[in-house]
């Protein structure tokens, strides 16, 4: 299940799109100037070997059977899936040397992929076609392949017109022995100098748009209440600057928890497409090693292990905490949601969490997350509104999800919970101070400045959570395709 086409609050609106996929989160300003001079420094070159950043976008088996026979069938297919934002891309390293072509993961270095310079038959470029605007094609078969592997790059940091002269020069070398490569390695050195001079400077923080702007946008889930929307004043004051200036600090609050929950929701969202995608992997992965006799490492299966690899057990936690606080939020705003109401939204939820639950193998984990507890309103409103099924699975997770922090000890340590999101804004504090399912109000600068990390699980938990969890990363691995697109 996922909350696909199921967020959008603007009649005629997009439905929401799954994932990180085409919809990759925007970055703040700073976050992508320091994103872009780290990749920078990794596209390299150094005597004859040369390094650029890429980002696998697919790979696809050129058979029949799956109706890719030419290039270009493997191409539209990329353009099909780019179309229903079902691509999720892959960071690593495509190294070029005399001898064959390497892919790298970005963080440890280890080689995923090996393509001697015989193998590659075919090398491309896809420009200006679809979202993508910069892609690579490399099609590879090495003697014991029946059927070749087309690849796709995303080159998002060099042009990928300079992979390609690279790479061509390379095989030119390789085949008829001539020694072009060191003149195309030299221009593209330039080039990738010239491009590093150039790199911006940080700006700041990245806007978050208003939602009447996003009109049409995939990522447009919950709408700014309009006017006729907001809560009903005296009409005999409504001339009163008093009232004027609260109404308006009230609609700005309101927008401000909106935007809130549609950055909450967009994280979920990226959480369950990355669930989806390594059980895709995994499941190719598997496909791909049944029947063979070797245990050695076949073409395709070092891109496939790493992105069939799942999410580390902070990041479960980092979405577990992130659906308590849309839950809460939810139940503050559903006076001010409508088209979906607040009451659909929450069955939207419920779908992706059982993914996640079944994913870490039970709810052991889920139950470890303390903070944020849930409103009185939340359980309330979830009370009043889950169905039975989702009812059974609220309450498998423990008094840490059903019972709200009206009836947890005044004294109760709950570290005061502030999101951090992906496309890097941040809400105002103002959202989290005196917030029902909030405590220690007045020690929430303080939580501020330690929040890094994730403080915020149960500690009569922890001894039992930590083999409780790698048990439950462990369980992706086995069985997450059984419970993944029912």
């Amino acid at each position: 299940m996922s909350l696909k086409g199921s967020i959008s609050s603007n009649p005629g609106s997009a439905n929401g799109s799954m994932g990180k996929a085409d919809g990759a989160s925007k970055l703040s300003a700073k976050d992508l100037y320091e994103q872009r001079k780290k990749y920078s420094n990794s596209n390299v070159i150094m005597h004859e070997t040369s390094q650029y950043h890429v980002q696998h976008l697919a790979t696809f088996i050129m058979d029949k059977s799956e109706s890719i026979i030419t290039v270009d069938d493997a191409i539209r297919k990329l353009m099909l899936l780019s179309s229903k934002e079902k691509i999720w891309t892959q960071e690593m390293l495509l190294q070029v040397n005399n001898k064959s072509i390497r892919l790298l993961d970005c963080e440890s270095q280890e080689e995923l992929e090996d393509f001697p310079l015989p193998t590659v038959q075919h090398c491309q470029t896809v420009l200006n076609q679809m979202r993508y605007s910069s892609i690579l094609l490399l099609v590879c078969q090495d003697s014991e392949q029946h059927k070749p592997d087309i690849h796709f790059f995303n080159c998002d940091e060099v042009e990928a017109e300079m992979v390609h002269e690279d790479i061509e020069s390379a095989l030119a070398d390789h085949k008829h022995g001539k020694k072009i490569r060191p003149q195309t390695l030299k221009v593209n050195q330039e080039k990738i100098k010239q491009r590093q001079s150039i790199l911006p400077p940080p700006q700041g923080p990245a806007p978050i748009p208003i939602q009447h702007e996003m009109r049409g946008s995939p990522r447009n889930r919950v709408a700014t209440p309009s006017q006729h929307n907001e809560p009903e004043y005296d009409r005999r004051s409504s001339t009163s600057q008093d009232h004027e200036e609260s109404r308006a600090i009230l609609a700005q609050k309101i927008e401000k928890e909106t935007q809130t929950l549609n950055c909450t929701l967009d994280d979920i969202e990226v959480f369950v497409a990355r669930l989806q995608k390594a059980a895709e992997a995994f499941k190719q992965l598997n496909q791909r090693k049944k029947g063979k006799k070797s245990k050695k490492k076949g073409p395709a299966e070092g891109v496939l292990t790493l992105r069939a690899r799942p999410p580390n057990e902070a990041e479960f936690i980092d979405c577990f905490q992130k659906t308590k606080l849309a839950l809460n939020l939810l139940a503050k705003l559903r006076k001010h949601i409508q088209n979906p109401s607040a009451s659909e939204l929450v069955h939207f939820l419920f779908g992706p969490l059982e993914l996640i639950v079944n994913t870490c193998g039970g709810p052991d984990l889920a139950r470890s997350v303390l903070s944020p507890l849930l409103a009185k309103d939340t359980t309330d409103f979830l009370k009043a509104h889950l169905t039975p099924k989702e009812m059974t699975l609220w309450e498998s997770l423990g008094e840490t999800w059903t019972r709200s922090r009206a009836e947890w000890p005044r004294e109760a340590n709950v570290p005061s919970y502030i999101p951090k999101f992906r496309n890097g804004w941040e809400p105002p504090v103002e959202i989290f101070r005196g917030a029902p399912w909030e405590i220690d109000i007045g020690h929430l600068q303080e939580e501020l400045s330690s929040a890094n990390g994730y403080p915020y699980r149960n500690s009569s938990l922890k001894h039992r959570q930590s083999a409780d969890a790698t048990q439950a990363v462990d369980a992706f691995k086995q069985g997450v395709t059984q419970h993944v697109n029912r």
